[in-house]
């Protein structure tokens, strides 16, 4: 009877096993969310950049409309005297004092991403970078090359700037 009486202390092993079952359940249900963090992260980053892309057309073509919004205005000096060139709708089209011929080149494009975003993401027309410029005139695409299906897309005709991602 003495031994009745003593105290238990500590977990029994079918605790252990239960507490454990527990835990893997709930680390299989909380792990493929943090598995898609990189995606997520990627898919932030290009729409960052595209929101910068946006804006910084719009800053151009703002400056053309403070010239006097004619045809005959041709570039628009930004921030830090970086020039851009414009179209005759005073969106931008390449980075020439002389403004733009109506037609994009991917050239153009990589001069348009590097003139208007200060610091950006490197841009080339191959996949050696973070991003590769090519161009349907009058769009111009930038596709996220460390991800698929991540892309940044600027119409020089109208100025919109859409982003895709997953």
């Amino acid at each position: 009877m003495g031994q009745d009486n003593r105290r238990r202390s500590g977990f029994t092993i079918i605790e252990l096993v239960v507490v454990i079952v527990i835990i893997g359940i709930l680390a299989a249900t909380a792990l493929p969310r943090f598995v898609n963090l990189t995606g997520d992260a990627q898919s932030a980053s290009v729409q960052a950049m595209g929101g910068a892309l946006g804006s910084g057309v719009n800053l151009a073509h703002a400056s053309w409309v403070a010239q006097g919004a004619v045809a005959g205005v041709d570039s628009a000096t930004l921030e830090g005297g970086i020039t851009v060139g414009l179209n005759d709708s005073g969106w931008p089209e390449n980075d020439a004092a002389a403004g733009g011929d109506g037609t994009i080149t991917a050239a153009e494009c990589v001069a348009i991403w590097n003139s208007i975003l200060l610091n950006p993401p490197t841009v080339a027309t191959d996949t050696s970078a973070e991003y590769q410029a090519t161009a349907a005139s009058p769009i111009c695409t930038y596709t996220y090359t460390a991800s698929a299906g991540r892309s940044i897309s600027y119409d020089s005709s109208t100025g919109a700037v859409s982003i895709t991602v997953p």
